[in-house]
């Protein structure tokens, strides 16, 4: 367990380098917390911008 932290500080440093992945989250998940309506808004108001 003493090398722990080293290799944790090595890791970080990896993983800065490259962009972190978006966790996946289902439709009702999102409905269910309220964000699908804050996505519907969002995209209602860009299609809105657009034409």
């Amino acid at each position: 367990m003493a090398n722990r932290a080293i290799w944790n500080m090595r890791k970080r440093h990896e993983w800065l380098a490259k962009p972190l992945k978006k966790k996946r989250v289902k439709r009702a998940t999102r409905v269910r917390c309220g964000l699908q309506d804050a996505l519907d808004r969002k995209a209602a108001r860009a299609n809105k911008t657009e034409g």
